[in-house]
């Protein structure tokens, strides 16, 4: 009975439909990534109402780029002070503001288009990786139960009188069939952890 409850939650979570995540569900990685979007958004919005570039950034908190604050303060070159600000933050956003910053000052293409595109394929990037992360539980889930149903087999066998423990551990043939059995368990269910972490890895989740 046991066995077969074990199974059946196995099968469920391998199979289990999982809901597309959409940007209203995503949570945020850390409060980091939530102030950048705030941050975006508001830059955004100001230019919108009308701001210049340079007026827009008086709009937002300076703080979270301080080298762009220190130019803006001096006067000096703006879009190489949001490189090193996007570079020491790490951020696709500033990289992509940066960028955009340059092309407008040299071609006088307009920033909030191209920023608002920049931001929602960022919204989009990120429902893409709670989406991927929501889909990776369930195997991960269904790999660890899987692994645990041997020991609920040798818990019912012994519910029921039969010295299974016994055998595997006095016997060599249970011995081997203990070794061989942990051994292929272990190995399966940390690939599947381990192919996880991968993906994990590559889409930064």
């Amino acid at each position: 009975m046991i066995e077969g409850v074990l199974i059946a939650a196995a099968i469920a979570l391998l199979l289990g439909v999982n809901q597309v995540a959409t940007p209203k569900l995503i949570r945020y990685q850390n409060q980091d990534q939530a102030d950048e979007i705030d941050w975006m958004r508001g830059f955004i919005d100001a230019l919108r109402i009308g701001a210049t570039p340079t007026e827009a950034l008086n709009y937002v908190n300076l703080e979270l780029v301080p080298k762009t604050k220190a130019a803006l303060q001096q006067q000096t070159d703006l879009s190489s002070a949001l490189t090193v600000d996007a570079l020491q933050r790490n951020s696709l956003l500033l990289k992509a503001l940066a960028a955009c910053w340059q092309v407008s000052q040299q071609h006088g293409a307009p920033l909030s288009p191209a920023m608002q595109s920049a931001l929602t394929a960022q919204l989009d990037r990120m429902a893409i990786a709670a989406e991927v992360k929501s889909q990776l539980t369930g195997p991960k889930t269904a790999a660890l139960t899987l692994a645990l149903l041997p020991a609920a087999t040798l818990l019912m066998a012994q519910a029921i009188g039969i010295s299974a423990v016994k055998w595997l551990i006095t016997s060599g043939f249970g011995i081997g069939v203990l070794v061989i059995g942990s051994s292929l368990l272990g190995l399966g269910t940390w690939i599947m952890f381990r192919l996880a972490a991968n993906i994990e890895q590559e889409l930064q989740l």
